[in-house]
């Protein structure tokens, strides 16, 4: 992805908006109530939301508003903000967070003080204060893969230290804006779900590493942006089969659609 604004901020925070007016500005204000130390910048994209999201949105100035012509989802909208965000660092947050601290100063400082093909997250949590999940797998791509994790089981527990992960939660990515210009932006035939692991293995490919720090606190008020359902099931289907044929051999692909079919 061509990225062409010159490079004068430390950090642009991009959030994708889609009717979810309140979520965004609670999340706007907690950005500026607890970010010093850093510059920084606001880019939000309304997601063509349809409903009174860019009439309050176009009352804060202390963000820049991208109005989005179409829904292209949640990829989609982040390479609208990337595209005309000026940071050295991309901080890719959704709407349903809220800072606890001065999150994007310690990514910030963190970032600058280690391996620069690095990309963040934080241990997120509830605003219950328990733990929400803040990284995954890569899909077993191989027939390989896929065996032995039925008798090595993926491992989810948190140990709140500073480590290497194999894919961050798409719900707060801290992306040097090198790591985008290498590897290009989100892949936009994914309308929602998985888009974030299409991106970062790509990245890994490139030798970027994943890391999660403990010292950001980021409450993910998980779901809040799309409540379960059976059109979330069909969505995260979608996405996750496009992801297998991309990178599987067809042989392959084929089987692992036969695996979910009977799996139902």
């Amino acid at each position: 992805m061509k990225l062409t604004n010159i490079i004068n901020i430390s950090v642009s925070i991009i959030i994708v908006n889609y009717r979810t007016p309140s979520l965004t500005l609670a999340c706007i204000d907690s950005i500026y109530a607890h970010t010093k130390g850093v510059d920084f910048e606001v880019i939000v994209v309304d997601n063509h939301s349809e409903d009174d999201s860019v009439e309050r949105l176009s009352k804060d100035n202390r963000i820049i508003l991208i109005e989005s012509l179409r829904n292209g989802g949640f990829g989609y909208g982040n390479n609208l903000g990337m595209k005309v965000a000026r940071g050295k660092y991309f901080f890719l947050l959704n709407s349903d967070t809220l800072l606890v601290n001065n999150a994007i100063k310690e990514f910030y400082d963190y970032a600058e003080s280690h391996e620069p093909k690095t990309l963040y997250g934080c241990y997120l949590i509830g605003d219950d204060g328990t733990y929400r999940g803040s990284f995954h797998y890569f899909p077993a791509l191989t027939i390989g893969a896929f065996f032995r994790r039925l008798f090595r089981k993926q491992n989810y527990t948190p140990d709140y230290t500073d480590k290497e992960v194999e894919c961050i939660c798409g719900a707060d990515m801290f992306i040097p804006r090198t790591a985008i210009e290498e590897c290009g932006g989100f892949d936009e035939n994914i309308f929602l779900y998985g888009e974030e692991g299409e991106l970062q293995f790509r990245m890994a490919k490139a030798g970027y590493k994943r890391m999660l720090l403990s010292s950001p606190k980021i409450i993910h008020l998980e779901g809040k942006s799309l409540e379960q359902s059976e059109t979330k099931r069909k969505i995260k289907l979608k996405s996750h089969f496009y992801v297998l044929k991309k990178y599987m051999c067809y042989p392959t692909y084929l089987l692992a659609r036969t695996y979910y079919y009977i799996r139902g």
